[in-house]
């Protein structure tokens, strides 16, 4: 192996590896030793992705596109970052230009259908993957995607055969595992159940597919009220997960009491009206897993309502223009008080995003659980918008974290420690909110609902400035796509077993016991 040889080798290792800033470091010294080696800025590019820094990425990836503009992966990588970066027309001219001019190129039908997956066109998305089928059906990639996209559909039995098909092409594949744990109830030790058991103790996995085979075996343990083994598992999955995480919960608590200081000396009573307001919008937020699927699909069950799902775009818009060195610039929020021009251009930016969807109606939910950070900028923006904030039970909203695999996010949820302290301090960045915004906000607790449905959901469609509809109240039946892990429980009627779920938990939970 000659000198280039081995160092690619090494980046590729701390690649798989996920050390992915010290990857960032050792790949642009080989770069500026070998500058003309296009596998180095796929790497680099890729590392940049990762870590969630997509305009370095997409300066990287438009670098090694320069030295070969006919380069398939550097262009399907650089379509990618458009597609995140919200450049959807950008993202969809280079995928259909890629695909033209090579048509047996599978990763652009792939990325092409996530983009469309992304905007709620199921139907371009599955013709998409299909195409890719075409030209090979023993990727299993494709297969998964298609499962993905069945489950968001609501169609289990056809996402959990897809799922099974990459199973067979590739049993380390154990993101199916975890599709097929979520969309079907165990009764009994079923072959599924089986074969993940013997696939942990047979195989060689990585820490993504052990950390996604733990949680999918947990959840079927769960079901079949095995719960001391539940534990055990999803508690080892969140210990092997959390080991790969560089995370540290004390720049939360700074960031949290950070943002409380600043907006602590704003007047919202002065923030002028915006110019721009192309759609009423409706934020539905509060923690992940406290009921924000089950209120969007309420709502969006209106005739006038489309449900965008959860969108990256504010806090994308906010870290770009609002942040610097990790915390809320002071600067950047008198700019955005004292300079409408400024305001629009944010707005503007947000409006954008939400054409990709072509939607009819006069309403969109924007449904991303952490915008609760963001409630105080999301009044200057837009005064006139509508904030739902979700909660539950803290112990059951707590362990509902806990035991779930949240891939790319939710660094806070891995540790019972973490996990609580973070629950903490967003319930005082609420009770802030709450102070300084009265009636911006309304309260939709999830145990609420369930005991009071249509007194609940009625409040709910009136907060919203919506008559109402009968077809609210029948939620469980609208066919909107769901893209998050509560899509097969959104498409329940209500439902009271998730009540006191921590209590048969209670017993191994002991830091969530005393903490919470």
């Amino acid at each position: 192996m000659n000198k280039i040889e081995n160092e690619i080798q090494i980046l590729l290792n701390l690649f798989n590896s996920r050390k992915f800033n010290d990857l960032i470091i050792k790949s642009k010294k080989v770069i500026r030793k070998y500058p003309n080696y296009l596998i180095l800025y796929n790497i680099l590019g890729s590392a940049y992705q990762n870590i969630g820094s997509l305009n370095l990425a997409k300066e990287i990836f438009i670098k090694g596109s320069k030295l070969d503009p006919t380069n398939v992966a550097i262009n399907n990588n650089l379509a990618n970052v458009y597609k995140n970066t919200g450049e959807t027309e950008l993202a969809e001219k280079l995928f259909k230009k890629i695909i033209e001019k090579n048509p047996n190129y599978i990763n652009a039908y792939i990325n092409y259908g996530n983009l469309k997956r992304d905007n709620n066109d199921f139907d371009v998305a599955i013709n998409l993957y299909n195409k890719a089928l075409d030209v090979n059906d023993k990727v299993p990639i494709i297969h998964y995607s298609l499962a993905l996209a069945y489950q968001g559909l609501g169609k289990f039995d056809l996402a959990i055969d897809f799922a099974k098909k990459t199973l067979l092409l590739d049993p380390k594949f154990t993101q199916a595992d975890m599709l097929i744990s979520q969309s079907q109830k165990y009764l009994d030790k079923n072959n599924h159940y089986q074969e993940m058991k013997a696939k942990f103790q047979d195989l060689e996995l990585n820490v993504v597919q052990k950390t996604n085979l733990l949680f999918a075996i947990s959840k079927a343990e769960e079901d079949m009220d095995l719960i001391e083994e539940s534990f055990k598992n999803f508690d080892l999955a969140n210990s092997i997960w959390r080991k790969s995480l560089n995370f540290d919960i004390n720049k939360e608590i700074k960031f949290f009491d950070k943002t409380k200081l600043i907006f602590d000396k704003i007047n919202f009573s002065q923030i002028k009206k915006e110019n721009i307001q192309e759609k009423q919008l409706i934020f539905i937020l509060g923690m992940p897993r406290s009921g924000t699927s089950l209120v969007e699909q309420i709502i969006c069950s209106h005739s006038n309502v489309f449900g965008a799902g959860e969108l990256p775009q504010i806090s994308k818009i906010i870290k770009n223009e609002l942040i610097i060195n990790d915390f809320l610039s002071e600067e950047g929020l008198s700019k955005l008080l004292e300079d409408n021009s400024f305001a629009d251009q944010l707005r503007i930016k947000y409006f954008n995003y939400l054409k990709r969807f072509n939607s009819t109606e006069s309403f969109i939910t924007d449904k991303a659980p952490l915008n609760f950070r963001w409630i105080g900028i999301i009044k200057i923006l837009f005064p006139h918008a509508k904030i739902i904030h979700c909660s539950r039970d803290p112990k059951d909203n707590c362990l509902s974290i806990y035991k779930n695999f949240f891939e790319g996010g939710l660094d806070f949820g891995y540790n019972q420690k973490e996990l609580v302290t973070y629950y903490n301090i967003y319930l005082e960045l609420m009770s802030f909110w709450l102070t300084k915004l009265p009636g911006f906000i309304f309260e939709a607790k999830y145990e609420k609902i369930i005991d009071s449905p249509r007194t609940e959901i009625e409040k709910i469609i009136r907060f919203c400035d919506l008559n109402w509809e009968e077809n609210c109240l029948d939620f469980h039946k609208n066919k909107s796509p769901i893209k998050t892990m509560s899509t097969a429980q959104a498409r329940k009627p209500i439902y009271r077993s998730s009540l006191k779920s921590f209590e048969k938990f209670a017993p191994y939970l002991s830091d969530l016991n005393k903490l919470i």
